[in-house]
This record gives structure tokens, C-alpha cells and sequence, in this order.
């Protein structure tokens, strides 16, 4: 998983291959076809590892019972420490989501149980008034898009992500998903 994360970033999606990711983890291509039927399978097994990880890791600290705005600042903290230190990921998965292996329904079967807390949270501070109207689930695309865009300018100097780095993105962001 790791070599074709790796890949990824250095070839695309496209330019991957079973026979180039054999080699680049040091394994007979055999090995990778015991584990995996086809290119395919590995891929879609590597989006589903990538998003319990990310999801597992954005809501530590996490806890119902903050409000919604410290709610937000854990998962915005979490989401954009764990995206500037594992940016490969970060990579492949903006390379899957513009991809034809992306299916609307799979990705919402993987991401709908990790994401849980974060709908809780979007559902309780619109109920609360706290943010705007999302009926078309912006908020988290912004959420993770500007994640995304900050990892992308920092990942090569990840010591700019200072604690005064994380609670300014994190205004601009609350400042744009407020009432």
C-alpha cells in the first residue's frame, strides 16, 4: 500500500501498473495478484485503508459535548496536521475522487460511518443556528478543500504549521461557515 501511495504521486493513477508497484515494494507481481484480483481491487482496498485512517485520526480529542465551534477546531487541527504529514495520501485521494474508480455509492458506503461525527456536528450546529443552511453538504467539501489546498502549499515546510498557523486557518474557515 505504502509503494502504491508512493507511486501515485510520482506516475498518476493512470501510469500505475501491478508490475510497477510489485517492484517498487520489492514483492513478485505473483504475491500482489494473492492479495489483490487487479489493479482495481488494490485501489479501491488503498481509498478504504486511507479514509479509516483519516477518519480515525481527525477526531481524536473529539467530543460531542464541545461546542460546535471547538467541535470544528479539533477536526480542522487534526484534519490538517494529519493531511501535511501523510500528503502521498492527500495525493491519491484527490487523484481517486477525479477518477473514473470512484463510485458516488461505494465512497458514501466508506465515508458515511467515518465521517459520523462530523454530520452530528453539522446537523447540531445548523439546528443551534451556529452555521449556514447546508443542504447541499458544502461545509465538509470546504472543510477538507481547504485542508487539502493549505497541505498543498506547506507539505515541503511542515514547520510553518504552527499553533498560530492552525487558529488562523481555522477563523478564516469558521468565519466562511458561521451565520
Amino acid at each position: 500500500m505504502a509503494s502504491t501511495l508512493t507511486l501515485v504521486g510520482q506516475v498518476g493513477l493512470v501510469g500505475l501498473t501491478m508490475p510497477l508497484i510489485a517492484k517498487q515494494s520489492g514483492v513478485a507481481i505473483g504475491t500482489l495478484y494473492i492479495y489483490f484480483k487487479n489493479k482495481d481491487d488494490l485501489i479501491h482496498a488503498l481509498y478504504k485503508q486511507v479514509k479509516k485512517r483519516f477518519g480515525a485520526t481527525i477526531f481524536i480529542g473529539f467530543s460531542p459535548e464541545l461546542s460546535v465551534e471547538e467541535g470544528f477546531q479539533v477536526i480542522w487541527e487534526n484534519s490538517l496536521r494529519y493531511t501535511v504529514s501523510n500528503f502521498s495520501e492527500q495525493v491519491f485521494l484527490q487523484q481517486f475522487i477525479a477518477s473514473p474508480y470512484k463510485s458516488e455509492d461505494q465512497a458514501m458506503a466508506i465515508a458515511r460511518p467515518v465521517m459520523a461525527p462530523l454530520v452530528q456536528l453539522l446537523e447540531r450546529g445548523q439546528s443551534q443556528g451556529l452555521l449556514k443552511p447546508d443542504t447541499e453538504f458544502l461545509i465538509p467539501n470546504l472543510l477538507f478543500g481547504f485542508v487539502a489546498q493549505i497541505a498543498a502549499h506547506i507539505h515541503h515546510q511542515p514547520a510553518r504549521l504552527t499553533k498560530a498557523y492552525l487558529d488562523t486557518s481555522f477563523r478564516f474557515f469558521w468565519d466562511a461557515i458561521r451565520v
